[in-house]
């Protein structure tokens, strides 16, 4: 279930796993490496819905450090 913390949608790690065929144990590594964006709230992660679907749309080897290539209009990976 999606929560809105200050206008930004998040959602949980493993509704994240969920969405990208993987384990919540993947997610947390690719917020680690900045691969997705996230923040920890009352004691859980959470990741935000932009870079979760930029992650989606190009892969978790598009790092928000190094901006995505293809210049999608989500900001999630740091092309805005």
């Amino acid at each position: 279930m999606a929560r809105t913390i200050d206008g930004i949608e998040h959602v949980t790690v493993h509704e994240a796993a969920a969405e990208l065929s993987t384990t919540h144990l993947r997610v947390m590594m690719l917020l680690k490496e900045k691969a997705l964006l996230g923040i920890e709230a009352e004691g859980e992660w959470l990741v935000t819905r932009d870079s979760l679907e930029c992650c989606k749309t190009h892969g978790a080897d598009r790092k928000v450090a190094r901006g995505c290539t293809t210049s999608c209009s989500s900001g999630g990976c740091g092309c805005k």
